[in-house]
């Protein structure tokens, strides 16, 4: 399915890990005080990584930390 778009597996794996980076941000963001705008990027970014997971396929053991 990445092929369908236009990336490759690496290019496919490195997106994932930078939408990890944006969870965690929102993730320290939201430790604070809730806003329902922060949650509502949180959710996105859930959400956006669930798909580009789902268009990776099978992750590598070696990937699971950085991924995790």
């Amino acid at each position: 399915m990445a092929r369908a778009f236009g990336f490759s597996q690496d290019e496919l794996r490195l997106l994932l890990v930078a939408v990890r980076h944006m969870r965690r941000t929102f993730a320290a963001a939201l430790e604070g005080a809730p806003d329902p705008s922060i949650e509502a990027f949180a959710a996105l970014y859930d959400a956006l990584f669930q798909k580009l997971l789902e268009m990776a396929g099978p992750i590598p053991e070696s990937l699971d930390d950085v991924l995790g």
